[in-house]
């Protein structure tokens, strides 16, 4: 991703889920970016470009034993 188009969709994510969440670029990735918060990773948000149409997919795993602490 370009670093104009991360800045944006961080400050999107921040205003609407959760002013602590950073976006940081992944290695030899240029299709999708880490998405931390409070420096903890917590997702990968990933660029999608289907005819001529672009979005962002957001996916986030949550495992079982991390609820465990509920």
């Amino acid at each position: 991703m370009k670093p104009e188009d991360i800045k944006r969709l961080e400050a999107y994510l921040r205003r609407t889920l959760n002013p602590g969440i950073s976006l940081v670029s992944r290695p030899r990735v240029n299709d999708s970016v880490e998405v931390a918060l409070n420096g903890e990773h917590i997702a990968v948000c990933y660029l999608v470009d289907d005819e001529g149409e672009t979005s962002y997919q957001l996916q986030m795993t949550i495992l079982t034993e991390d609820l465990m602490d509920m």
